[in-house]
């Protein structure tokens, strides 16, 4: 009984002591300049593939992300120290699963992009990934509607799991 005394004692006293400051935030390397952060340009992906307008989800999410971190400031091409480009280089539906009748009743939307990241005033591409893969699987209804909503839900998802792994692949370790 005397040792469990003890032990709660000193835990007490361990928990007033100052911590070492360590934390789970979000907050990766000082991504920015002496004087601030970095300003960023990230103009309208180039689409390379059939489907329409997946240049414009990988491209606002990839913003939103940018934006939502907090690291870098989002500005325009005339007012920034970097520039983020893109090109979505591949776009597939892939069949997951069939019912008894083999009809499919769940797809995998899966994007593929190349990306890089260039000092504007030198012109020098600080980080580049050829093959950024991302994916987001939806379920399929008899309703052609909620099937194409569902279809434009997992291109969000799939999108913004393209902008967190841009955060950290490149914010984390810039």
């Amino acid at each position: 009984m005397a040792i469990l005394k003890r032990l709660l004692i000193l835990f007490a006293i361990a928990s007033l002591l100052p911590s070492c400051g360590y934390t789970l935030a979000k907050t990766g390397s000082q991504a920015g300049p002496a004087d601030g952060a970095y300003r960023v340009s990230v103009p309208m992906f180039v689409n390379d593939t059939f489907e329409p307008l997946i240049e414009r989800e990988l491209t606002s999410a990839l913003k939103d992300e940018i934006e939502q971190d907090g690291r870098w400031v989002l500005t325009d091409a005339a007012n920034a120290d970097l520039a983020v480009s893109g090109r979505v280089t591949q776009f597939d539906l892939q069949p997951l699963s069939y019912d008894a009748q083999e009809r499919i009743l769940e797809y995998r939307v899966r994007i593929k992009s190349d990306v890089k990241l260039t000092d504007i005033k030198t012109g020098k591409v600080i980080w580049k990934d050829p093959s950024i893969e991302t994916f987001a699987d939806y379920r399929v209804t008899e309703d052609i509607t909620k099937s194409k909503i569902r279809k434009s839900e997992a291109v969000k998802k799939a999108s913004k799991y393209f902008a967190e792994e841009f955060i950290i692949k490149v914010l984390d370790t810039f």
